[in-house]
């Protein structure tokens, strides 16, 4: 499975990108709740703030790619993808008004 992970492809990259956020966004609302049921915090306002911040995780895996496994190819599929991910973000949720 780690071989086949470290393969230098373009759409590995592209499908690795589209893939990481969704245990990243889980995680992170479950935290969420568990501190709004806890009265620790009120939570984040809006649901939007934790699909930006599962993003967040992508990052990581452009500077492993790049740096650590030397795969350029892949990189390059998954930065595209978290800049594809950005944009449909603010597209999505800021909207001018006419």
């Amino acid at each position: 499975m780690k071989s086949f992970l470290k393969k230098d492809n373009f759409f590995l990259g592209m499908a690795m990108a589209l893939l990481l956020p969704l245990p990243v966004y889980g995680f992170l609302w479950a935290i969420d709740i568990f501190m709004k049921s806890t009265g620790l915090w009120h939570g984040l306002q809006q649901p939007e703030n934790i699909y930006l911040l599962s993003i967040v995780g992508n990052f990581l895996l452009v500077r492993l790619t790049f740096v650590k496994w030397k795969s350029p190819k892949t990189g390059k599929g998954v930065l595209l993808m978290t800049i594809a991910l950005i944009l449909a973000f603010f597209f999505l949720y800021f909207k001018q008004p006419h």
